[in-house]
């Protein structure tokens, strides 16, 4: 490999052992943005050889290219004043009149780190588990069409999963009536079913140590279905879209919002339960008294609300454990024999994990309203209308 050597005016060679860390960590290319050339390998005649050029950021000698009386004698050896380049831009970068106008020291820097960074990022997907990617979507309010990003999704899966195919599983559902009937929720319901089991029920894919992340843009009555039928037994982790910026990634890391409960009581005994969920908006409970008589009314808030209420997996995780909390209560308090209305106006996310955490035979049925001028009944989790 050629390389500047102990010249008179010169500071120390590189070891072969800072070469060979060079190397590994340049993953054996090119490092100037936008070559990435295999400097190791002829792409053409697919022969081995070395092309691969040591180049200074800081010159080896002060009098050389970006050169400094100080730093060159210090810098001359170490690694990180080092770049892996071709021929052609090693001479570039070097060149007497042009080189270190056109390529400063900061400039070479961010070449060098933003390579190494990509090819660590690259590197450490050969440790970590696949996860296949799920996009769930069906017409907003049975009108307006959705699709969601593959390569967005498979951007916010990283680095901690990388995904399992190129492609994903696709789950999209529509019905051709209307949007307030029973009709329309029962055949949305029949789809997303039937292609859940057929793509992610699938005993082969079950066998496969299946891992799915789930991507959705629906009705969040169907999203909260689609949380019951995968459940809490397959490994999944759910997303939270976001607008501005226009990414699938969460965006906090620590808890950013808080959870609150509230009741109202009636003097009503007839075994009916409200659960108003009011994450994104703050629903009066006048409106859902307007829907029914309940003996109680359980009101969810979010200290915060809005369509960023849940910014982070804590956030998700703490709006879960007061909704579970919440369930406990109704259970304890009205007995198993209760139905409960539940009212959601909520992130996606929250509402794939209310469904998820349903617990069949132990959690009173749950019916499902949706708001389209006024609430009307969807979907039911639990009881003898379960099989819609």
């Amino acid at each position: 490999m050629p390389k500047e050597s102990d010249e008179m005016g010169r500071g120390k060679a590189p070891t072969e052992n800072t070469v060979r860390m060079l190397c590994s960590k340049a993953a054996g290319m090119c490092e100037f943005e936008g070559c990435d050339k295999r400097l190791f390998f002829d792409g053409v005649t697919l022969s081995k050889f070395n092309n691969a050029y040591v180049a200074h950021i800081v010159a080896s000698s002060a009098n050389g290219p970006r050169g400094d009386q100080t730093l060159s004698p210090l810098l001359s050896d170490k690694l990180e004043n080092l770049m892996l380049m071709c021929a052609d831009h090693h001479k570039l970068i070097d060149a007497p009149q042009t080189g270190p106008r056109n390529y400063p020291i900061e400039r070479l820097k961010r070449m060098k780190r933003m390579h190494e960074e990509k090819i660590e990022k690259f590197c450490n997907l050969f440790n970590v588990p696949k996860t296949e990617i799920v996009c769930f979507t069906s017409l907003i309010k049975g009108v307006t069409d959705i699709t969601i990003d593959y390569n967005l999704a498979a951007k916010a899966v990283l680095p901690n999963k990388q995904p399992a195919s190129s492609y994903g599983i696709n789950l999209q559902v529509k019905s051709v009536y209307p949007y307030s009937s029973k009709e329309y929720w029962n055949d949305c319901y029949m789809q997303l079913k039937s292609s859940f089991d057929l793509y992610m029920k699938n005993p082969i894919i079950q066998r496969g140590n299946a891992d799915f992340s789930v991507f959705s843009v629906a009705p969040i009555p169907l999203i909260i279905k689609l949380g019951e039928l995968i459940g809490d037994k397959l490994p999944c982790d759910v997303y939270q879209k976001t607008r501005f910026p226009d990414t699938w990634e969460w965006q906090a890391k620590e808890l950013t919002n808080k959870f609150t409960v509230e009741k109202e009581k009636t003097t009503v005994t007839n075994g009916v339960i409200a659960l108003n969920i009011s994450l994104t908006n703050d629903v009066n409970n006048d409106r859902i008294f307007s829907v029914g008589e309940y003996e109680c009314v359980y009101k969810i808030k979010a200290e915060k609300n809005g369509v960023d209420c849940i910014k982070s997996v804590k956030d998700l995780s703490a709006f879960w454990h007061t909704y579970q909390n919440v369930l406990d209560e109704i259970l304890n308090t009205h007995g198993t024999g209760c139905q409960i209305h539940l009212f959601p106006v909520m992130p996606v996310s929250a509402a794939f994990e209310v469904g998820r955490r349903y617990m069949l035979n132990t959690h009173p049925s749950i019916t499902i309203f949706d708001e389209n001028n006024g609430f009307f009944e969807t979907l039911k989790m639990g009881g003898i209308a379960d099989d819609r």
